[in-house]
């Protein structure tokens, strides 16, 4: 399995996003609601919009949020709430 290399002294911890649109897979699982396992899967599957950068898997916050309002059955302010209900309970 592929690991993202390791930060460097003095970076921040946790997900790494670029100026709040670029996600890496942790940011993608954050925002979506979901593990890290279930985005790799679902980006080997060609499921999640993405791009490879340098070898590394990344999102668009933007081509995600379009993603999630084109779900059925489903609104971007529901997603969101459901994320937020899952964090807090």
């Amino acid at each position: 399995m592929n690991t993202p290399p390791r930060k460097r002294a003095g970076q921040p911890s946790g997900a790494r996003r670029l100026a709040g649109q670029m996600l890496d897979v942790a940011g993608a699982a954050a925002m979506i609601g979901c593990s890290e396992k279930v985005i790799r899967a679902r980006t080997a599957r060609g499921l999640l919009p993405h791009r490879r950068w340098g070898g590394r898997v990344v999102f668009l916050a933007s081509e995600l949020t379009a993603f999630l309002e084109q779900l059925p059955g489903v609104t971007r302010s529901q997603a969101i709430e459901n994320v937020l209900a899952r964090a807090h309970g």
